[in-house]
């Protein structure tokens, strides 16, 4: 998945292209692998995996928190801690996710509301 996020990112693009890039490849990402969106989904609430093991999912997306925290530094969820912000992230993406594979006929305006809403959660 982080690498899915990742690839092609705009590194010298403003913070909003830059997380819009993400958004892309999260969506793509998931609405193209539905077997790992379930997989990771249930992997989140599994009480046997490690704290090893989370922390290096969370290295993986290292790259994305610098992101984030960056679009953040001025918006309401400054002060919130990291994780819960890319919960909310997470929920966004995962009810536009939803929208697109009941209505994938206006996948692109899905995506585009998903992405001003979760937008508006972090600037």
């Amino acid at each position: 998945m982080a690498q899915s996020i990742l690839d092609g990112l705009p590194v010298d693009k403003p913070n909003r292209d830059q997380i819009a890039s993400m958004w892309s490849g999260w969506i793509q990402w998931a609405i193209t692998g539905a077997d790992k969106r379930r997989v990771l989904a249930q992997l989140a609430v599994c009480d046997e995996i490690t704290a090893a093991s989370r922390e290096i999912g969370h290295q993986a997306m290292a790259g994305l928190a610098g992101i984030v925290d960056r679009s953040r530094a001025n918006g309401p969820m400054q002060c919130a801690p990291l994780g819960l912000v890319f919960s909310l992230m997470n929920g966004v993406a995962d009810a536009t996710v939803d929208f697109i594979l009941r209505d994938p006929q206006n996948a692109a305006e899905h995506s585009r509301i998903g992405f001003d809403a979760m937008w508006r959660i972090i600037a």
